[in-house]
């Protein structure tokens, strides 16, 4: 699903809010090589960055944090290593403010959650927004009726009197590990309902990108579900954060998702695959007979990715579809999923879940593991 051009730009997801969050506390280098950003990786998201797929969760945090305009990515070619998904050698932070070169306030009587704060090299931005934390942590110590949990911007408001201004701190340096922490604040993120339909008794949960193709797809499964115990409606981008609501259904062990052939369609799952896993969710899979039908339609114009960019997206995608949607997104081209319309999926059988114990079309992509992310030039 595009976004309109005039459509306010969605959140970071909230692996990447860590993630830059711990690569704007060393910002007092405007360029993060390798190393520097394998440790913020390492720092931010432990999990992840020792995982089978932390290669490919890195490259599709980066990029999604370089498209809102934290970093910079390099546009040489010999700047990238020769892995598959490919990894920069360095990255930029062009928005990066000066740090002070003086010694830190030193006059300001931090409480102890921010004793760190005599350490660091803040901005003047930066000392205002922790003063107005000091100020939280001060009026509120000895106080658990005030330090019971509230949504983010519910807290955000208390504090800074602006519902918004945790959304934007989050991302950023005063959240970096070591720092400032969602529980300390006795906030949370509240993710987006996710919009779902219980169908039968079976163990997976197909979620569509889409309102007609959810529709569509709730109808011609209803009689007949197969494996499919819920359905549930992504919403676009809103699932990067929804997808947590999943762990709230019985019995669910499987997660498949069909969505637009285009940049945003495809990044969408995989920056929801990786929050669901860190809430203890299995990897988001491909709805692979479904996809197989979408290709067989003629695609219509798009922006074109650049291939290492397309590489990195259609990792996600099982082998036997990974180079037809390389090529598409190569080519400038899309598919909306609604090409795969009702009188189509209605009488066509091999897209459905079958409860039999032969094999199903949706077969788990093929293992990725690259090893760890330090360096090492492995593809595939």
């Amino acid at each position: 699903m595009t976004s309109p051009p005039d459509q306010v730009r969605a959140p970071l997801s909230p692996a990447a809010a860590q993630l830059s969050a711990a690569l704007q506390a060393r910002a007092e280098r405007v360029t993060v090589d390798r190393a520097t950003l394998v440790e913020a990786f390492g720092e931010a998201l432990p999990g992840a960055a020792s995982g089978e797929h932390a290669r490919s969760t890195l490259a599709t945090l980066l990029y999604e944090i370089a498209e809102h305009g934290i970093i910079g990515l390099p546009t040489a070619r010999t700047k990238w290593d020769a892995g598959r998904p490919a990894l920069p050698e360095q990255v930029r932070i062009p928005t990066a403010a000066p740090v002070k070169s003086s010694a830190p306030r030193r006059h300001v009587s931090w409480r102890p959650e921010l004793d760190w704060a005599y350490r660091a090299r803040l901005t003047a931005s930066q000392t205002e927004d922790l003063l107005a934390c000091n100020r939280w942590f001060r009026d509120t110590h000895n106080r658990p009726d005030r330090r019971a949990p509230l949504s983010l911007r519910e807290r955000s408001y208390e504090i800074f009197r602006h519902e918004k201004r945790l959304d934007s701190l989050i991302t950023g340096a005063l959240f970096a590990p070591g720092r400032l922490t969602l529980e300390q604040l006795a906030t949370y993120r509240e993710p987006p309902p996710l919009a779902h339909r219980r169908l039968g008794d079976g163990d997976t949960v197909l979620v569509v990108e889409n309102s007609d193709t959810y529709a569509t797809l709730y109808d011609l499964l209803k009689n007949d579900p197969g494996r499919i115990g819920h359905i549930a409606f992504g919403s676009g981008r809103a699932f990067e954060a929804s997808v947590e609501n999943i762990a709230e259904l019985s019995d669910i062990h499987r997660i498949v998702y069909y969505g637009d052939l285009d940049a945003e369609g495809i990044a969408i799952p995989a920056r929801a695959s990786i929050n669901g896993v860190q809430h203890g969710l299995p990897p988001i899979e491909p709805a692979t007979g479904l996809y197989r039908l979408l290709l067989a339609h003629e695609p219509t114009a798009s922006d074109i990715i650049a291939s290492d960019r397309a590489h990195s997206l259609t990792a996600w995608l099982p082998g036997e579809l990974r180079q037809a949607a390389h090529d598409l997104l190569t080519k400038g081209q899309r598919l909306a999923q609604e090409a795969t319309n009702r009188n189509e999926l209605g009488p066509e059988p091999s897209w459905r879940w079958r409860t039999s114990a032969a094999p199903q079309p949706e077969t788990p992509a093929p293992d990725r593991r690259v090893g760890s992310p330090l360096g090492r030039n492995q593809a595939g």
